[in-house]
C-alpha cells in the first residue's frame, strides 16, 4: 500500500484516485475484471479457465440497459489485457490475437457485444481506433472498451465492489478513497499490518465472515497462529468504513466495548482482536466478556457489527468460561480458518501476492518462479509461509531448489518457537511432557517423580497441565488412538523441534532436552565439553556423558546412514574426556571401524583421526590402520591419505614407504590402471565424471612428487591419455534427443498441460 499523503486530505478526493492496477498481476486483474462486469451487468458473469477460455474471460447472454440508456442485447464476451508496465497505451497493433479470437467468437455468434477490459492506458483517439477495428469484424454489433483510468472510476464509484474486491485498499491512497474520519481510522487499524492488505486474497473464509457480518452482525474467527486472521479482519473492518459507513472502532478488552459502545450511532463496527488473551487463555478477558454480552447483544441489535479474533486452542480453553446462550450467536457465526483447506486457486494467489509485491530481487523472483506451484500445494503452506518467503530477512540461508524450499515450508521453527514462547506455563510444561515421553503421552495423564521436577522448573502442574492438553488439542497437540488407548502427541514434528530448541536454550532444563530430542537431532546440535563449534545448541557437560551415551545405545546402528551420524558426532562433537569414557564403556568400538577409499569419505576414518589426535588409539589399531592406507593408495588408487588429517595416522616413515609404492608400484603402470578405469565404465555415467578420481589422485602425486621429474612425465602422460580415452568414449556414446522431440510432453509423453501459470509474471 502506498504511505498516506503527508498533507491534511480533503473531505472527499475520490475524482482523483488512479488504482495501482499495474501490480496486480494478470491473474488477479481478470478476477477484477469479472466482479467489475458482474456487478456492472447485475448478472452472474461466467468466468472461464484462464488459457482454454477460447478468448473469453468472461461471458454471459441477455439484456443488459446501461445507466446513459444504452440497451445491449444478445451474446457478452469479456476480454481482459493485463500490462505490468504503469503507463503503458493501448493501441489497436498490440491486439491482433485479441482481433482474431474475436472473428471466431463472432462466427460462432459469441460475441454481439464485445468487452475490452485493459489497465493499459486508452485515449479517446486510441479508442476510436479500437471501436473501428473490432466493430468491422462481421458479427460484432457493439464494441466498448474500458482502459486503466475508467476502471478505476467504476472502482471509486462503488463501495460495494471494494468490498467484494478488498484488495484494492491497497492499490490506491486511502486519504482518497475514504472521508477523513474513515480515512484516520482505517490508517490506525492498518497500521500494525504494513503492506498486507495490499497482497490479500478473496478466500472461502473471507466470504464466510462477510455474510455472517451481513446475516447476524457478529463473527467469530477462529483458527491456528498466523493463519491469516487479523488480515481478513482488517478487510472487513476497511469494508465496513468503505460501504457500511461504520465508525469503525478497534478495541481491546471489554471494558472498552462498553465505553464506547454508543446508542446514538447505530452504525458502529468493533474489531476485537485476540479476545480472550492474546498467547494463551485469559480467564480474566473471559468473565469481563460475560459480564458485557447484554451490551453487545444491544448493540447488534441497533445496527452494529462486531468481529472478535481468536487462536483456536484460546477459544476451546474460554468455551467453558463463556455463557453463551446469552449471546448465541456466537455459535453460529463461528469462521473456522483451516488453511490446509484452502483451494489451489487460493494458495497460488496468496503465494504470488507475497512474491511478486515482497521486496525480494528480481533475480530471486525470477530464480524461484519454477518452483512455486509445487511450493503452495504443500501441505504445511500457510500465509505466513508465503509472507516468510517474499521477505529478504527469511531467506538469507534459503536454497532456492526443490528440497530447499521444501524444508522452508515443512521446518518454520522460528514462528514455532515464537508462539511456544508466548504460551502460560501450564501449555509450555504440557508440550515438555510430551516431549519428554519421545512424543507420545498416554491419557489419562499421570507423571513420574522427574518428570514432576521437570515440569516444576518450567512453572506448570499436573492440574494446568491436564487443562493445557484440551486447550492445545488441534493447534500443537492431538489426542489420537493407539493400541486401543488415547494418546497426546505433537501434531506435526515441527512443532517438537520448536520445543527442543527453546528448552536447549536454558541450562536447567537440559534433562528434558536431552531425554526428549530424537538421538540423531542431538547428533547435530549439541557438543560433549567446549569444542569450538560456533553457534552449538547445547554444550553438554561431564556429569550428563553417560546419560548420553546410553541414549545412544537405543540408536539402531548397523545401517550406514545411522553409522556415519553417531561416527561424525565422535570425531568432530565430543572433546577427549566424552571419547575416553566412551571407549571404555564399549571396548569393541575401535577394532569394529574399517579403513575404505576414499578415505576423506568414510567416517570410520575421521573417528579414527581423531582419537589419535587426542592419544586414544592404540598403537596396535593404528599401526592396522596405516598398513591398510598403504594398499589403498596403489590399489584404488587413493591419494586421501597426503591430507593433513590422515597424515597423522602415519608415521614419518610409514608415509615414506607409502610415496615409494605409489613411485615404484603405480606410475610405471598407469596404462594398465587406466584400461581398467576404462573397462569398468559402464556407459551411463559422463566419461569424464568417471575418471574424476583418478585424475584427482593423479595430479595430487604429481604435485606431491614434483621434485622427481620421472614421476612427473609420467602422470603427465597418463593424464593425456585419459583425455583421449574421455573423447573415446563419448564418441561411442548414443547421441542426444532433439530437445524439439521432448517439447510440451512429460516423461510419459503425456502431452503437459498448457494452461497458463498464475505465476507466469511473477518477476515482473
Amino acid at each position: 500500500m502506498r504511505e498516506p499523503a503527508k498533507t491534511t486530505p480533503a473531505a472527499t478526493q475520490a475524482a482523483e484516485v488512479t488504482y495501482e492496477l499495474h501490480t496486480l498481476g494478470w491473474k488477479a486483474f481478470q478476477n477484477l475484471c469479472v466482479a467489475i462486469v458482474g456487478e456492472t451487468w447485475g448478472q452472474t458473469v461466467q468466468s472461464f479457465f484462464d488459457s482454454r477460455d477460447g478468448g473469453r474471460d468472461g461471458a454471459f447472454h441477455g439484456t443488459w440497459k446501461a445507466k446513459t440508456g444504452e440497451v445491449f442485447e444478445g451474446s457478452f464476451t469479456v476480454q481482459c489485457k493485463f500490462t505490468s508496465k504503469q503507463d503503458k497505451h493501448v493501441q489497436v497493433s498490440g491486439l491482433k490475437e485479441e482481433l482474431a479470437k474475436a472473428k471466431r467468437l463472432a462466427s460462432r455468434g459469441l460475441a454481439d457485444n464485445y468487452f475490452l477490459l485493459t489497465n493499459a492506458r486508452l485515449s479517446g483517439s486510441n479508442e476510436e481506433e479500437l471501436r473501428l477495428a473490432f466493430e468491422n469484424i462481421p458479427g460484432v454489433k457493439r464494441f466498448a472498451a474500458y482502459g486503466g483510468e475508467r476502471i478505476s472510476q467504476i472502482i471509486r464509484e462503488s463501495p460495494r465492489l471494494r468490498m467484494l474486491v478488498p484488495r484494492v485498499y491497497g492499490l490506491g491512497d486511502l486519504s482518497q478513497i475514504l472521508d477523513q474520519r474513515a480515512y484516520d481510522q482505517a490508517r490506525e487499524l492498518l497500521s500494525a499490518l504494513g503492506d498486507d492488505l495490499a497482497k490479500f486474497v478473496i478466500t472461502e473464509p473471507y466470504q464466510r465472515s462477510a455474510k455472517a457480518l451481513v446475516k447476524h452482525g457478529f463473527v467469530l474467527l477462529l483458527g491456528e497462529p498466523a493463519c491469516g486472521k487479523s488480515t481478513i479482519a482488517a478487510a472487513l473492518a476497511v469494508g465496513a468504513l468503505d460501504e457500511w459507513g461504520c465508525s469503525t472502532l478497534k478495541v481491546r478488552d471489554a471494558d472498552e466495548f462498553v465505553a464506547r459502545s454508543n446508542p446514538h450511532e447505530p452504525k458502529q463496527f468493533f474489531w476485537v482482536d485476540d479476545a480472550f488473551g492474546a498467547t494463551q487463555f485469559d480467564w480474566s478477558s473471559a468473565a469481563a466478556w460475560n459480564r458485557v454480552l447484554p451490551h453487545i447483544h444491544a448493540a447488534i441489535r441497533r445496527g452494529a457489527r462486531v468481529l472478535f479474533t481468536s487462536r483456536d486452542y484460546i477459544y476451546r480453553a474460554a468455551r467453558q468460561h463463556l455463557k453463551e446462550s446469552a449471546l448465541p450467536v456466537i455459535r453460529e457465526s463461528q469462521v473456522v480458518i483451516k488453511v490446509e483447506r484452502l483451494s489451489k486457486e487460493e494458495r497460488e494467489q496468496i503465494l504470488y501476492n507475497h512474491i511478486r509485491l515482497g521486496n525480494q530481487s528480481r533475480q530471486f523472483k525470477t530464480k524461484v518462479k519454477p518452483l512455486l506451484p509445487e511450493v503452495a500445494a504443500q501441505p504445511r503452506f500457510s500465509p505466513e509461509i508465503a509472507r516468510r518467503l517474499g521477505n529478504p530477512l527469511f531467506t538469507k540461508r534459503l536454497v532456492l531448489s526443490r528440497p530447499g524450499l521444501e524444508g522452508f515450508v515443512a521446518h518454520p521453527l522460528e514462528l514455532l518457537c515464537e508462539i511456544i514462547r508466548t504460551l502460560d506455563a501450564g501449555c509450555r510444561s504440557a508440550l515438555a511432557l510430551v516431549f519428554m515421553r519421545s512424543g507420545f503421552l498416554p491419557s489419562p495423564v499421570d507423571m513420574t517423580p522427574d518428570e514432576e521436577r521437570a515440569v516444576q522448573l518450567i512453572g506448570g502442574s499436573l492440574p494446568e497441565i491436564r487443562s493445557s492438553l484440551n486447550a492445545l488439542d488441534g493447534s500443537l497437540l492431538l489426542q489420537a488412538r493407539q493400541r486401543g488407548s488415547y494418546v497426546w502427541k505433537f501434531k506435526h514434528p515441527t512443532v517438537r523441534d520448536a520445543f527442543a530448541a527453546l528448552v536447549a536454550e536454558d541450562r536447567e532444563l537440559m534433562d528434558i532436552y536431552l531425554a526428549g530430542t530424537p538421538i540423531e537431532k542431538l547428533f547435530g546440535e549439541v557438543s560433549c565439553g567446549d569444542v569450538g563449534i560456533e553457534g552449538v545448541k547445547v554444550v553438554v557437560p561431564i556429569d550428563r556423558y553417560q546419560a548420553l551415551m546410553a541414549r545412544m545405545e537405543s540408536f539402531d546402528t548397523g545401517m550406514s546412514e545411522k553409522d556415519r551420524a553417531v561416527h561424525h558426532f565422535l570425531a568432530y562433537r565430543c572433546d577427549r574426556e566424552f571419547l575416553l569414557q566412551y571407549v571404555e564403556r564399549y571396548p569393541g568400538f575401535v577394532p569394529s571401524l574399517q579403513v575404505r577409499s576414499y578415505l576423506t569419505a568414510v567416517s570410520d576414518v575421521s573417528v579414527l583421526a581423531t582419537l589419535q589426535e587426542l592419544n586414544l588409539l592404540p598403537e596396535e589399531n593404528r599401526a592396522s590402520v596405516a598398513a591398510r592406507i598403504r594398499e589403498l593408495a596403489v590399489q584404488t588408487p587413493d591419494s586421501d591419505f597426503l591430507q593433513e588429517r590422515i597424515q597423522g595416522l602415519l608415521t614419518p616413515e610409514e608415509f615414506a614407504a607409502i610415496m615409494d609404492d605409489v613411485r615404484t608400484k603405480l606410475l610405471p603402470n598407469l596404462d594398465d590402471e587406466i584400461w581398467t578405469w576404462r573397462s569398468n565404465f559402464d556407459g551411463d555415467d559422463d566419461p569424464e565424471e568417471h575418471f574424476d578420481y583418478l585424475v584427482g589422485a593423479l595430479t595430487d602425486y604429481k604435485d606431491h612428487l614434483a621434485d622427481h621429474a620421472e614421476a612427473v612425465a609420467q602422470v603427465e602422460s597418463a593424464l593425456t591419455t585419459i583425455h583421449e580415452v574421455v573423447e573415446e568414449l563419448r564418441e561411442e556414446q548414443p547421441g542426444e534427443p532433439d530437445s524439439d522431440d521432448y517439447y510440451g510432453h512429460d516423461s510419459s509423453g503425456v502431452v503437459s498441460d498448457d494452461s497458463r501459470s498464475i505465476f507466469d509474471d511473477v518477476d515482473h
